[in-house]
């Protein structure tokens, strides 16, 4: 039903992809990231096409091989509860470093990513795929939206106006599973957001149908980030903020941090 593949130092050339468009999605096996429905909602969506994938770098708990057969176990479930597909879904499974990581990101045959997560706190793999340039779909909800929206100036009114710079899931709010409380973390009485099925479906083929629009965008959202989160302009953002709270007396503490700054230079 689909290929599976272990990380080792060469993930870029380990994952032979047979078909030439693919999406991707990255998650902890769990109720919040909503992985079951990401992938159903995808082969559904495309069980007719064959040139069209979806690579899933998953895990349950930890990396062994024990793990990795429950995963195909999960898999095997979404994929066989689609008859006469044609698409095809891949199981990336392992420890994986940053630059196995940023292959993965930028393999030739990887277009986009996509998630149907419930929420995130920030949302790294989704950072990570908007660094690199993928198109993303995700809920407009979350932790993610604080970097997939951007200021974009109209050409003819040279007003700048907030921008969604990936393709919006809708969804709608309610409480979180009750499979998913975990007391002290997440509450019984707190609420996520559950994307739209039907909306899903229309963004991943959206994106799938006018990816040269959608792949400019994120070439935009990508160098914006890179302006905006630089290494440099961040350090002296946390620092100028923690000084504007810091009493007369602790104002020292400027040279501290400039003596950080020069320290983590050192490091990288």
């Amino acid at each position: 039903p689909f290929r599976q593949f272990e990380t080792n130092e060469s993930v870029y050339e380990k994952i032979d992809l047979e078909t030439d468009f693919n999406f991707y999605t990255a998650a902890q096996f769990g109720p919040r990231k909503n992985l079951m429905n990401t992938i159903h909602w995808f082969v559904q969506e495309f069980k007719d096409n064959e040139e069209v994938g979806l690579v899933v770098k998953a895990h349950h708990k930890n990396n062994r091989h024990i793990d990795r057969q429950k995963m195909i176990v999960q898999l095997s479930a979404a994929v066989h509860s689609v008859p006469h597909r044609k698409c095809k879904v891949y199981l990336v499974h392992g420890s994986m470093g940053d630059d196995e990581m940023n292959s993965v990101y930028t393999h030739p045959k990887i277009h986009a990513y996509i998630t149907a997560t419930h929420g995130d706190g920030f949302g790294l793999p989704i950072f990570e795929a908007a660094c690199n340039g993928l198109p993303v779909v995700a809920p407009a909800w979350s932790g993610q939206v604080d970097f997939l929206y951007d200021q974009v100036k109209n050409e003819k009114s040279g007003k700048s106006r907030r921008t969604p710079m990936f393709t919006k899931v809708k969804y709608s709010m309610d409480n979180i599973q009750e499979e998913a409380v975990w007391d002290g973390v997440l509450n019984a009485d707190t609420q996520w957001c559950y994307p739209d099925e039907k909306s899903f479906k229309k963004a991943i083929r959206n994106v799938k149908d006018a990816y040269t629009s959608k792949k400019k965008i994120a070439n935009d959202l990508q160098a914006s980030l890179k302006d905006r989160l630089d290494h440099d302009k961040m350090l002296e953002y946390v620092v100028e903020q923690i000084l504007k709270v810091c009493p007369q007396d602790f104002i020292e503490l400027e040279g501290f941090f400039n003596d950080l700054s020069e320290e983590l230079e050192l490091h990288e």
